[in-house]
């Protein structure tokens, strides 16, 4: 470890950082900007946690070099699965009452975002508070994801994973990500907590920023990957008995549910208020794109 955190002084947040063989990759560099915009927060309720997936590069050695003496910083070594399974390690670590994941080509959006969100989980304590996310393009330009609504959580992520400070109790109590999705770990898991019926905040200000690159930017990946979690959410609803995986590949390249599979997810008694409004959301959204007649299905 970087450090010996005192641990009578725990923190608020955690925000946690899964790497695995950066030096073979050539991502040293990139990497260093997670370090320097951790560096350059002055939120003392933050700690910083790197788990590293036991690299066999000289990774390990070069982060415990890059994170000498830096406050509130832990590096951990431990083999794991994939970036999920890291991340559900990093968080069995923490010692903060919120996560927040932050990729290792990723940044923090603004220097003091970690205060800003801490003044806020610290008033209202929500289940989980998400924010919007900055995109850097190759030309250096910026620009601001907007497409951010809880009633969207049915057709797609709601908000970048790396921009929601979740409550580490919650996201134990959830099992944390499930691995057997390589890409919409995330979405999985956000869908189980709205369905659960846990409460969110919105913050007013970008969180994260991160490079219009990753694996979810692989749309057939995607695509497969968001009709599996589909697949296993309804896997019990009659609706959803005959249709096959590419039949919900197809729908989600739709950017709508079917909508037989919506109703009866709204004639079920023990609905989340948050999925009764996304269901009628996506209702509403199926019945205009249906009669979209110039859309490709």
């Amino acid at each position: 470890m970087s450090t010996s955190p005192d641990q009578t002084d725990a923190p608020l947040i955690s925000v946690i950082t899964a790497t695995h063989n950066l030096l073979s990759q050539g991502r040293q560099d990139s990497f260093r900007e997670v370090i320097d915009c951790m560096a350059r927060q002055s939120c003392e309720r933050a700690e910083h946690i790197i788990q590293d997936g036991a690299s066999t590069d000289g990774t390990e050695e070069f982060l415990h070099q890059l994170t000498a003496g830096a406050p509130r910083t832990r590096v951990i070594s431990a083999p794991d699965s994939g970036l999920y399974d890291a991340m559900n390690k990093g968080a069995q670590a923490a010692r903060g009452d919120y996560l927040l994941f932050l990729n290792s080509d990723d940044s923090l959006a603004s220097d003091d975002i970690l205060n800003f969100a801490a003044d806020r989980l610290g008033a209202t304590k929500p289940d989980f508070l998400y924010g919007s996310t900055l995109r850097r393009h190759e030309d250096g330009s910026e620009t601001r994801e907007k497409r951010m609504s809880l009633h969207a959580i049915l057709q797609r992520m709601p908000f970048c994973h790396n921009s929601v400070f979740l409550k580490r109790d919650v996201f134990l109590a959830l099992g944390g990500h499930d691995t057997h999705f390589r890409v919409a770990a995330d979405y999985d898991l956000m869908l189980r907590l709205l369905a659960d019926g846990y409460k969110g905040e919105l913050l007013e200000a970008p969180i994260s920023m991160f490079w219009g690159r990753g694996v979810t930017e692989d749309d057939a990946r995607t695509s497969q990957d968001y009709a599996r979690v589909w697949q296993n959410h309804y896997a019990g609803f009659k609706s959803a008995q005959a249709l096959s995986h590419e039949d919900f590949v197809r729908f989600y390249q739709r950017g709508h549910m079917p909508a037989g599979l919506v109703l009866e997810q709204l004639r079920q008694p023990d609905i989340s208020d948050e999925i009764k409004l996304a269901a009628r959301h996506s209702l509403w959204k199926s019945l205009r794109r249906s009669a979209q007649f110039w859309r490709r299905y």
